[in-house]
């Protein structure tokens, strides 16, 4: 449309009419025009091409786009031809493109640097926040510090989260003093009964049911005894109380309670396949992994059959007890809960494996179970 515009106007153009006595006109304006004397009009109407045209600035051919139109000026037939360079118009897309493509790259910048500016300035102290509760330990003994914020809600927040610590606090003091005073008072009459039993069963004037009933009294006090301990050790690690790390040799401690063990192996007529594969040590306390070790250990030996087997394999980072005895009379989902007990073994406590999970849970072992082939296997993967 363009260029039949212009057309119209080239065609009213009196300098056009003062110039058709010569063969040929070019008129050098933006696009290029030209006026050809004709004998007759052979194709009148427009036509439109696409051809390459020399261009004397470039000193090179370029694309054009023409229109030629056929007609009579005055009495004289001529052909006007003009011609648009397309190099113009790709030259100046490109241009357009290239400039809109950076202005785009420079706007998407200034999104982000702002955007990291506010968001850092307004949710910088909220972060610092999430941090400070992440790390959050109950048994620390400084004060939670969080940051002032120049958000009023976020302030709110903060003054919410440190009455909570307070109250959750002197929650936890509270419980730690009740363990603490729980496991001293009942200690002492405990072992006051304990001193008073022993003394009665060295009376001579007993008869043999009552040295049956003073036995009985004897066991209930000392299932009494270790229930309270026990209980206390597991409320001690949910309560985080064993915060001190060492090296702790894992062959030594098994070593140790095996040799501890070794009248009741040799009575059971168990053998014992030991593979350490390496020396493995791990950081945690000494006295819960011989918790653990001690359990274990006692739990493969007191269930395993007559001249069973118990084999222990010490890898890199995981420890393999495996040994003989009947199948589980419970679930497996069950074995590592407090007080699951099986019917071989009534007088149990049914805590041993449950001290165990929460130790491994404590310092983030895995912990597997397996029945196959006759084979009870424990499996603790360290890392």
């Amino acid at each position: 449309m363009e260029l039949i515009t212009e057309m119209h106007q080239l065609m009213l153009n009196p300098k056009i009419v003062n110039s058709l006595n010569k063969d040929s006109i070019y008129f050098a304006l933006p696009n290029q025009y030209q006026i050809i004397t004709l004998k007759q009009v052979e194709k009148p109407g427009f036509v439109f091409t696409d051809t390459l045209l020399f261009d004397n600035i470039m000193q090179s051919y370029q694309s054009h786009r023409m229109l030629r139109y056929q007609t009579n000026l005055g009495d004289q037939p001529v052909q006007l031809t003009i011609s648009k360079s397309l190099n113009i118009s790709d030259k100046l897309i490109e241009n357009v493109t290239i400039v809109i493509f950076f202005l785009s790259i420079a706007f998407m910048l200034c999104i982000i640097v702002f955007n990291n500016y506010f968001f850092k300035r307004i949710w910088g102290n909220f972060f610092k926040t999430i941090e400070t509760i992440q790390a959050y330990n109950i048994s620390d003994v400084q004060e939670v510090k969080l940051p002032e914020s120049e958000i009023s809600e976020f302030n709110l927040l903060n003054r919410v989260l440190e009455k909570m610590h307070e109250r959750i606090k002197q929650d936890y003091q509270n419980l730690k003093e009740f363990i603490e005073n729980i496991s001293h008072e009942i200690q002492t009459p405990l072992a006051i009964i304990k001193s008073k039993i022993e003394l009665l069963t060295q009376s001579e004037k007993l008869d043999t049911d009552q040295l049956a009933l003073i036995q009985s009294m004897q066991t209930s006090a000392m299932r009494l005894s270790n229930l309270n301990k026990t209980l206390i050790l597991l409320s001690k690690i949910d309560n985080n109380q064993f915060p001190r790390k060492e090296k702790v040799d894992i062959k030594e401690i098994i070593d140790f309670h095996l040799d501890n063990f070794e009248e009741i192996i040799e009575s059971k007529d168990i053998g014992i396949t030991k593979d350490y594969q390496c020396q493995t040590t791990i950081q945690a306390d000494s006295d819960l992994i011989n918790v653990m070790l001690l359990n274990l250990l006692k739990n493969a030996i007191y269930h395993n059959q007559p001249s069973g087997k118990l084999e222990i394999i010490c890898g890199s980072n995981n420890l393999v007890i495996r040994n003989t005895g009947k199948e589980l009379e419970i679930s497996q989902d069950d074995l590592f809960k407090r007080f699951t007990k099986s019917s071989f073994k009534p007088d149990s406590l049914g805590l041993g494996l449950a001290i165990v999970k929460k130790i491994c849970d404590y310092y983030h072992f895995h912990i597997e179970y397996m029945y196959q082939n006759n084979y009870h296997t424990i499996t603790i993967l360290f890392q």
